[in-house]
């Protein structure tokens, strides 16, 4: 038994010795989390999980996020926002019905993105409602309306053009199907790498250049 272990060892060293090449191999633990919004986007308590799974994810993470959702509550949309902004994972997100409002625009934020033939995305101005005493409302609608405008312009930079992020704030409702998705996504990633190309030219980047990309 030990004769034979011993040839074998000496086997494997003379097939080493043979090689033009050095191999070594490394293994890393990596996980693939999968979450599902596949309806209404309900209050942040319920997303706690959720955000904390995103937020905490290392570089050898892939975090993907399924998107079949009309959309919902921008303050929970937001959370989830900030955490794939501050996650090290890798984020891909999945257009894989009809998505809407809120659902757009976490489709969006992804470092990788993939839309589905035969899905739908449509993007509108936010909705909603306050009860108070008069200056209260409209400091609220004033505050909100700020809030929910910058978000808008930021995701949807190179995706939509300004003049149709206007329209949207007219309250113009925007549909695409999911072949004209596809194709903006292309172009966004384009312009987003010429952008990253330019500030290299500027300055050394030190953080990672997360990349947006479709099939």
């Amino acid at each position: 038994m030990s004769h034979t272990k011993d040839r074998d060892r000496e086997e494997v060293e003379a097939e080493e010795e043979k090689r033009p090449y050095g191999f070594f191999e490394q293994k890393a633990a990596m996980r693939a989390i999968h979450f599902y919004i596949s309806g209404e986007i309900e209050e942040p308590s319920k997303y706690t999980d959720m955000v904390h799974q995103i937020r905490i994810a290392n570089p050898n993470d892939a975090v993907h996020i399924h998107l079949n959702t009309p959309g919902g509550q921008i303050a929970t949309g937001i959370q989830i926002i900030n955490a794939v902004r501050a996650s090290q994972g890798h984020v891909v997100t999945h257009l894989e019905g009809e998505v809407c409002s809120m659902g757009s625009l976490l489709f969006l934020i992804g470092d990788e993105m993939v839309a589905y033939d035969n899905s739908l995305l449509m993007f509108h101005n936010y909705s909603g409602g306050s009860y108070g005493k008069g200056h209260e409302l409209r400091a609220g609608v004033e505050a909100v309306d700020i809030w929910c405008t910058d978000l808008l312009r930021q995701v949807t930079e190179d995706f939509l053009t300004k003049s149709e992020v206007d329209r949207i704030i007219r309250g113009e409702d925007l549909w695409m199907q999911s072949k004209e998705v596809k194709e903006r996504l292309v172009k966004m990633v384009t312009a987003l790498e010429k952008k990253q190309d330019a500030k290299k030219k500027k300055k050394p980047q030190k953080k990672k250049v997360l990349t947006k990309n479709s099939s």
